[in-house]
């Protein structure tokens, strides 16, 4: 029996969870906190929307969190990570040191930050992707983009809030789907990214990176990583959607059982599950 160990993405940080590998792996944790210049603890106790709640803070604190926890995990077949966390994934395949892993995430989290569109992400389930890009055309929602292709019948879209907030309108009065304004600062995968991945690519360029000792599902191409092509995919990252419903049909095409979450939470074993059926129609 195969397994997939999946690694969360920024949404996967709520509250305190997680404080208790603080305490168990100190030496890496002084490590992270010299790296970033700030103490982990307080990231996870701060209120939403104080400057500890920041993307350069709570990204980092994931990353730490979630490579902790994966030190206690049984070895998988294959690993994967939804946004952010194929950070995380490649640094557990020994593609990159816990060190670089960790400066790269936050160098990523500044450079979206830095995204000039007041724009954020909406949650889309009940519609398949056939139907949502449908009904885009035809309201005429030409600034939003398709960002994280989650499950059959589940999508995120990145744009501006205001586009975002009046597809919800259309979304519910259709009454086949339901619509969902994510907690995110920033139109993450999406057209809106082009000058930060720009930037991160610089810094990708000049990173050494080593082939996975356990093979990673890209979310850019639903396929294992290539170490040749790893910078460039990283940038490309930024955006283009994580084809998240395809990686699972491969892993499982591939054999893989059972998927497993490193860390606290279970949004990632529930989309597997969606993505794995044995009985899902793909919505349209």
């Amino acid at each position: 029996m195969l397994t997939a160990l999946a690694f969360p993405g920024q949404g996967a940080l709520r509250g305190p969870k997680g404080a208790e590998l603080l305490d168990r792996y100190p030496d890496r944790v002084r490590q992270a906190e010299d790296i970033l210049g700030h103490a982990l603890r307080p990231v996870l106790t701060a209120e939403s929307g104080t400057p500890w709640r920041h993307l350069t803070r709570t990204q980092p604190t994931l990353f730490v969190l979630t490579h902790l926890a994966a030190l206690d995990e049984p070895e998988p077949a294959y690993l994967a990570g939804h946004s952010m966390g194929e950070l995380t994934a490649l640094c557990h395949a020994g593609s990159i040191d816990f060190a670089t892993g960790l400066r790269l995430v936050l160098l990523r989290a500044r450079l979206i930050s830095e995204c000039p569109v007041p724009g954020g992400m909406l949650a889309v389930t009940g519609l398949g992707t056939d139907a949502l890009t449908a009904v885009l055309a035809t309201e005429g929602f030409t600034d939003l983009d398709l960002a994280n292709l989650n499950a059959p019948d589940q999508t995120v879209l990145s744009g501006p809030t205001g586009s975002l907030r009046a597809l919800a309108a259309v979304v519910r009065r259709g009454g086949t789907g339901r619509a969902t304004l994510i907690d995110a600062p920033n139109p993450g995968h999406s057209r809106y990214m082009a000058t930060a991945a720009a930037g991160f690519a610089e810094a990708l360029a000049q990173v050494p990176f080593r082939a996975p000792r356990i093979p990673v599902v890209s979310n850019v191409t639903a396929r294992p990583h290539r170490p040749e092509r790893l910078a460039e995919l990283l940038a490309q990252h930024l955006y283009r959607p994580v084809r998240w419903s395809e990686s699972m049909t491969y892993l499982s095409g591939a054999g893989v059982t059972r998927l497993r979450q490193a860390g606290s939470g279970g949004l990632l074993p529930k989309l597997w599950t969606a993505c794995t059926a044995r009985d899902v129609t793909p919505a349209r």
